[in-house]
């Protein structure tokens, strides 16, 4: 009896960890850190009509010259003038009336510009020059900061340290010890995937993170972290 114990001692103690039963905690923390934003992003649209697709590219890539060596005059890089989208509309005649088919009269097309102004105080000055060289529906997409990266790292620490305060209090609640991090994850991105939440920049621009008009005070990055960690 005594050898068979020691038998079963010995095989439980050789077990992997996998076949322990470990205590776990998950918990959800958030993050943000604001900074003042130092480039806006402008977006201006050329356009033009023509009676074949042929005229109708050459005519907009004329435009698009255009567009593109004012804002360069104004004072923005070639390398911060970046060509977004082209929308191409055929448009018909159908002045034939009765059953008539209708036929082909030309079409429009539509390319979008995005302008990268590095100095704020030269943003109206960006939007006269593109208007004057025929640009419309011009708009201040948005505001940012080039710390981005930094930004967002900071985010994800003030994220990770709330979590582990959730987890600890928890933890000792349970009567244990918090461990170490099992796994962590993009808690905003998992819900956008799973189609239980709004996706990254649907949900910042509901926070009031993607900012536009003029002058704008200050951007914010945030992160929302997913952390399980052991108890012990």
């Amino acid at each position: 009896m005594k050898v068979r114990t020691i038998l079963l001692v010995l095989a439980a103690a050789l077990l992997p960890l996998s076949a322990v039963a470990q205590r776990t905690i998950t918990v959800i923390g958030d993050g943000s850190v604001e900074a003042k934003p130092d480039y806006a992003l402008v977006t201006m649209m050329v356009s033009a009509q023509d009676q074949t697709a042929q005229g109708v590219f050459s005519r907009c890539d004329d435009a698009g010259m255009r567009l593109r060596k004012a804002i360069a005059d104004a004072g923005v890089a070639s390398s911060d003038i970046e060509q977004q989208g082209t929308a191409l509309s055929p448009s018909y005649d159908y002045s034939g009336g009765g059953g008539a088919t209708p036929h082909l009269a030309g079409y429009h097309l539509m390319v979008t510009y995005q302008i990268r102004v590095r100095t704020l105080a030269n943003v109206p000055k960006i939007i006269d020059a593109g208007t004057l060289a025929g640009a419309s529906n011009v708009s201040i997409a948005s505001y940012g900061s080039s710390n981005k990266d930094e930004l967002e790292e900071s985010a994800g620490k003030k994220a990770l340290a709330e979590a582990r305060e959730k987890a600890e209090r928890l933890a000792e609640q349970m009567g244990g010890k918090l461990g170490a991090i099992l796994s962590i994850g993009d808690a905003a991105a998992e819900g956008a995937a799973s189609g239980g939440g709004m996706g990254r920049e649907e949900e910042e621009e509901h926070r009031g993170v993607i900012v536009s008009g003029l002058n704008p005070q200050k951007v914010r990055k945030s992160a929302t972290l997913k952390v399980t960690f052991s108890v012990q």
